[in-house]
């Protein structure tokens, strides 16, 4: 039941926090095995009721997310379609990225604070 229910914690928000990679990188086998054990080991020491209230709490915090990046998603649009020049594209695609960066950084926050609220462990120590 443990590893069914880790694979449902498998989104993508989740395995990039959980990776300790740079992204675009895949992780090391066995740190990603360590930390499978680690999660499965966590989530089977919840009650079920515990269990449903993570996933409801999960549910919440990937709608936020999606809502977020549609919205960043219709404020990019904006700013491209008005960009009469190649210094007016350059400057939204800054402000995109800058605007990207602060909302994974907050995403992995909430995760990660999601995370400890239910005793899941975060990522593996990096200096492996």
């Amino acid at each position: 039941m443990a590893a069914a229910l880790l694979l449902l914690c498998s989104g993508p928000l989740f395995a990039q926090s959980q990776s300790g990679s740079p992204p675009g990188q895949r992780p090391n086998p066995e740190r990603r095995e360590a930390l499978q054990r680690q999660q499965a080991e966590a989530m089977s020491r919840l009650s079920a009721t515990r269990r449903q209230q993570y996933f409801a709490d999960r549910r919440q915090l990937e709608k936020r997310i999606s809502s977020q990046r549609l919205s960043q998603l219709s404020k990019a649009e904006g700013c491209f379609v008005k960009a009469r020049d190649l210094a007016a594209v350059q400057s939204c695609q800054r402000s995109q990225h800058q605007e990207v960066r602060q909302q994974r950084r907050q995403q992995m926050a909430e995760l990660a604070e999601l995370q400890r609220r239910y005793g899941l462990p975060g990522s593996i120590n990096k200096a492996d």
